[in-house]
């Protein structure tokens, strides 16, 4: 627990590129992470998502964020695992969001999606699994806008580097 840690959410929006999961590595070793479930539940507890990373090779190195997101790795160079096979909605707007390995909880998230822009964690402090608890504390909407081939259109997040600092 605590090892991973959630550090940015990119809901679906019109006009703009892919959803993801970002996640940190704060511990100092290499975790594989074949077999990380993540769990979506909607706030009013009507519904339910649930995807597990299956790529049996796929490591994230220590101090090092992984991308896991609606899109092929092989042409979407910010994504480093496709969650589309299991994950074939949008991401909830608002939900707890629960990452556990052999069924012992890891981290979770309550969150709400902004309508544009990702929702980062703080990246003035080090990311922990305490620190993102709730979005509404120590997280802000990235407005910026896109530059460069890595975020393509729309307004960009840092999908596998670190957050800027919130405003």
């Amino acid at each position: 627990p605590g090892d991973l840690v959630v550090t940015e959410i990119r809901g679906a929006q019109a006009g703009s590129y892919r959803q993801w999961i970002e996640i940190y590595n704060a511990s100092d070793t290499e975790l594989p992470v074949a077999g990380l479930r993540l769990t979506l539940t909607q706030f009013d507890g009507d519904g339910s998502q649930s995807f597990v990373v299956r790529d049996e090779v796929l490591e994230l190195p220590a101090g090092a964020y992984l991308v896991l997101g609606s899109g092929d790795p092989a042409t979407l160079d910010y994504i480093d695992y496709d969650f589309s096979a299991d994950q074939p909605g949008d991401l909830y707007g608002g939900a707890t969001l629960e990452l556990s390995s052999c069924e012992t909880l890891v981290d979770r998230v309550i969150y709400t999606l902004p309508a544009e822009g990702t929702l980062a964690l703080d990246g003035a402090v080090t990311p922990t699994a305490t620190a993102n608890d709730d979005s509404e504390v120590g997280w802000c909407v990235d407005l910026r806008p896109s530059e460069g081939p890595q975020t393509q259109i729309g307004i960009r997040g840092t999908p596998g580097g670190a957050n800027p600092p919130c405003p």
